[in-house]
């Protein structure tokens, strides 16, 4: 009998490469309890990624999934496409339910996967001025009753 893979396939998505942030085909397969993109990028080769600590955790939430809602407003252009054209463009397709409010952009983590734009380079404090306004801006893009 064939011995079997070490790990459980889930899927399949598209990923980015950690060096150059290229587009690149991944599995997403669930190993030692937690779940993972298997990639392989031209220039850079092959990378795994963790995406989630718990498999189990991960599962549930799969059973949240549900259809993207359309803002009440654009707030971006397609151009280049996900995942370059952050923000509320025409394309986009999941449902906002969370905001991230930057607070620093002089983060020391340098995780691969952040949702936020910091690095350990960046010397830029969002000060509380700024915060409100955005946190302002969010809701009416967004569509939701303030």
């Amino acid at each position: 009998m064939p011995e079997p893979r070490p790990w459980l396939y889930l899927g399949a998505t598209t990923a980015l490469c950690e060096e150059c942030l290229a587009l690149v085909p991944a599995k997403v397969v669930a190993e030692g309890g937690a779940v993972w993109h298997l990639k392989r990028c031209p220039e850079h080769g092959a990378q795994r990624t963790q995406i989630s600590s718990d498999y189990d955790y991960w599962r549930l939430c799969r059973d949240f999934i549900k259809p993207g809602d359309l803002p009440a407003r654009f707030h971006t252009e397609v151009d280049k496409g996900c995942p370059w054209d952050c923000g509320l463009c025409p394309d986009h397709e999941q449902h906002s339910c969370l905001a991230l409010v930057e607070v620093t952009d002089a983060c020391s983590l340098g995780c691969p996967v952040c949702f936020a734009g910091s690095t350990p380079m960046a010397a830029i404090a969002r000060w509380p001025r700024s915060r409100r306004c955005w946190i302002r801006w969010w809701p009416a893009r967004a569509g939701v009753p303030t």
